[in-house]
């Protein structure tokens, strides 16, 4: 019974962030700059990618908490796609720091 409790508190924050991180990345990659069809390189597939495990984050976590679906399914899908955009999260800012850095 306390895991569950545990599980639900997650799936509560990891909701919480990946909103927040939406309206960020959506700003911050499409929104601040336009994309010429040249800039279509590894660094825009790469915040595609992050952009939609964003999305899949939100998705699986709201259904985990309206108790659709399967919950333990729901759940290691909500988890899967946070650590995803959480890792290209990363990886995206080797380019920010590349711009930086040269």
């Amino acid at each position: 019974m306390e895991r569950e409790g545990r599980d639900e508190k997650n799936v509560k924050w990891i909701l919480i962030i990946s909103l927040i991180m939406f309206f960020v990345l959506e700003w911050w990659y499409f929104l601040n700059s336009s994309f010429p069809y040249a800039f279509f390189n590894f660094w825009f597939f790469i915040y595609f990618v992050n952009i939609l495990s964003v999305v899949l984050t939100i998705t699986f976590a709201t259904l985990d908490k309206a108790g659709f679906w399967e919950p333990e399914i729901t759940y290691q899908l909500t988890i899967f796609f946070f650590i995803l955009s959480m890792a290209l999260f990363f990886v995206s800012q080797l380019q920010l720091i590349s711009n930086v850095a040269y």
